[in-house]
């Protein structure tokens, strides 16, 4: 088949532009029929597979969902309500998705299996509330709960960004400063030092060997951390047992390893609310949920719970086993199951780790900007001892 960019007219006027698929300009024609859309004009495109601007954001499925939700509660039936979305998505990728999944559910496949077509749009997470609300009868919750947990994370990517992106910038800004005073600065002031004749401390003789490794091998000094970083990324992607023990290693670290804990239990907790309160039982929704844990050591650790539940054993037992979940969290799981009130305990949750997660990126960033400054003074203090302070003990000797 070959894609073509096409011009289209639908129902109430309104021009609509998207990539299709078809055998020929006819055939083009009488799919767009079948899904209400009269062909204006079309041409042969060459389709780019990584075009930045054809990219599915996050926030073009969380306006997705959150259209879909308002439609399913105002009683508009299923396909008219995808025919709307797709119109008013910015998105041209979305909208030829959303083309492919009406002409699915109009020719009667149910939502859970057209969505199911697109896998890198709507991943395994997706189509089980899907489905979920399809079993229920009730999609506008599954919509609702969906755009939450979307919401949700892109709140928290946002704010592990913000996080790294200052200390990030400045660590940059010291390696720039380190290699210009390296490389340009300091022979100079070296050079005049030498030729005074002056008795060299042994911080200055390390700064000019410092110097001189800058001058001659800059290019390893630079790019050996990038080709350690990358050979661990290799490694990381390919070895399993690798991936593993390094995600142990990162939560030993002192600063980072307690906030990737806090994220990934966060992210473990609200989306085991999410699948509960939307009517999926509590392994499948167990199961679920482990899938958002990035952490392979966490990972491992909420399998283990999900094991015990199946075995018998209470939610709370499971998660104290675990020895990954604060004593807090645990009482609040016990206390639902007490009750019989899981939904309200989960919200309580929720709540708990949201918090917990803003504290430790603030405490993160706290830490880290005074130490990046520290570094970057202590490296200023060394350049001016090792150079004036030969030119002070010379002076300091002379007679008048």
């Amino acid at each position: 088949m070959t894609s073509f960019n096409y011009t289209a007219v639908n129902d109430m006027g309104r021009r609509v532009r998207g990539v299709v698929a078809a055998d020929n300009e006819l055939d083009l024609e009488a799919r767009l029929k079948q899904i209400g859309l009269d062909l204006i004009a079309a041409r042969e495109v060459r389709v780019k597979k990584s075009s930045g601007s054809s990219r599915i954001r996050l926030k073009d499925i969380i306006i997705l969902c959150m259209h879909l939700e308002q439609l399913d509660r105002a009683g508009v039936p299923l396909h008219d309500a995808l025919a709307d979305v797709r119109d008013s998505s910015e998105s041209v990728k979305l909208r030829d998705v959303l083309t492919g999944v009406y002409e699915s559910v109009k020719n009667g496949e149910i939502l859970s299996r057209a969505l199911a077509a697109y896998p890198r749009v709507f991943n395994d997470v997706f189509i089980g509330l899907i489905t979920a609300g399809e079993k229920t009868g009730n999609l506008s919750v599954s919509f609702a709960h969906l755009a939450e947990h979307l919401k949700w994370t892109a709140e928290i990517r946002r704010k592990v960004k913000k996080a790294t992106r200052y200390p990030l910038v400045l660590l940059l800004v010291i390696s720039a400063v380190i290699t210009t005073l390296m490389v340009f600065v300091v022979p100079k002031l070296v050079d005049f030092i030498i030729s005074q004749g002056f008795s060299l401390p042994w911080h200055t003789r390390a700064l000019i060997a410092t110097s001189y490794a800058f001058q001659h091998y800059w290019y390893l000094i630079l790019g050996l951390p990038v080709i350690f970083f990358a050979g661990i990324n290799v490694f990381y992607r390919m070895s399993d047992l690798f991936a593993y023990r390094m995600d142990a290693f990162i939560l030993k670290w002192p600063l980072i390893g307690p906030v990737i804990r806090k994220i990934d239990m966060a992210r473990f907790t609200h989306f085991f609310s999410v699948m509960f309160n939307s009517g999926i039982d509590m392994l499948d929704s167990l199961e679920a949920a482990k899938g958002v844990v990035s952490n392979r050591v966490l990972k491992e650790s909420v399998a283990l719970v999900k094991t015990n539940v199946t075995e018998g054993s209470s939610l709370t037992s499971s998660l104290r086993l675990s020895n990954q979940f604060p004593t807090l969290v645990i009482r609040m799981f016990k206390v639902g199951e007490d009750s019989g009130n899981m939904s309200e305990a989960l919200e309580n949750i929720n709540f708990f780790y949201t918090r917990e997660v803003n504290d430790a990126v603030e405490a993160m960033t706290g830490a880290i900007q005074p130490i990046l400054t520290v570094v970057m003074g202590v490296l200023i203090f060394w350049v001016i001892a090792a150079v004036f302070g030969p030119l002070y003990d010379s002076f300091s000797k002379m007679k008048f």
